[in-house]
């Protein structure tokens, strides 16, 4: 009986999907896109090392040019995510993945996705991203596979 409950814990470990929120050096990536969605320019802050760069559809961006895109607004920002791979090593973490946000306002509800790399570090213990590279991807070119999760 002993040997049947062993067997079946080892196997509740490695079933089921992959999750990108079960990484620790993925958390500051939802960190942030849940402050954005929040409007709360502090906690973007928070995510992000003091060297942070967005590069943006062909534009370098600072913290400072991603808080000025992000004013409080009336709609509603849902965030989910495929994560395509991670590397960590130590204190660094390159981790490529699909990003949906679904926008909804009184006007409908509409999905936005671009494909994303970061560059994530620790500093004082902390995951933070130090880099992203962003780039929108229009729906017809997303790929049908893609299994997306929600996270917050």
């Amino acid at each position: 009986m002993k040997t049947l409950r062993k067997i079946a814990l080892v196997l509740s470990l490695f079933s089921g999907p992959a999750v990108a929120g079960s990484d620790p050096a993925f958390e500051p990536v939802i960190a942030l896109f849940s402050a954005i969605s929040k409007f709360d320019h502090s906690a973007m802050k928070r995510s992000v090392t003091d060297k942070f760069e967005l590069l943006e559809n062909g534009e370098v961006w600072g913290i400072d040019e991603l808080i000025a895109a992000v004013p409080p607004a009336e709609y509603k920002r849902e965030n989910y995510y495929s994560l395509i791979s991670t590397d960590v090593r130590e204190d660094i973490a390159l981790i490529n993945y699909w990003n949906k946000a679904v926008f909804s306002s009184e006007e409908g509800t509409r999905d936005v996705i671009w494909l994303e790399s970061v560059v994530v570090v620790k500093e004082g213990g902390k995951w933070v991203l130090q880099q992203m590279h962003s780039t929108h991807v229009e729906p017809k070119r997303v790929p049908a596979s893609i299994a997306y999760l929600e996270m917050r």
